[in-house]
């Protein structure tokens, strides 16, 4: 898994790193930053995760495929794999969103692979 998100991150340059984090926010992959916490990462994470479940099934009457929050800085990307995971991203600001979008599609479909 480590090397799927190695290559999601060789592919887009403004991708600045990407991790697999298990429903209950343990770290199962990733290729952050040095400087980014893991831990910290996954718990908020699996917060996300569970906010954005919830808000698909009450507003939506659907089940979450991904959220995303948008900064000055980038964005985060919170993908769902397999339902038992999910994909986050984290991208620069100037990144060609088609292009992200494309790339987090293939490696979901490579990651399912290991659920």
């Amino acid at each position: 898994m480590t090397a799927i998100l190695k290559n999601l991150n060789g592919n887009i340059p403004e991708i600045i790193g990407g991790a697999v984090i298990s429903i209950e926010g343990v770290i199962l992959a990733s290729a952050m930053p040095r400087k980014i916490d893991d831990e910290l990462i996954g718990g908020m994470a699996s917060s996300l995760l569970g906010i954005g479940e919830r808000i698909s099934a009450e507003l939506m009457n659907s089940e979450m495929d991904q959220l995303y929050i948008n900064t000055p800085h980038g964005y985060v990307f919170v993908n769902i794999v397999a339902g038992n995971a999910s994909l986050i991203v984290l991208v620069a600001d100037k990144a060609k969103l088609g292009l992200v979008f494309l790339e987090i599609k293939r490696a979901i479909q490579k990651l399912e692979q290991f659920m």
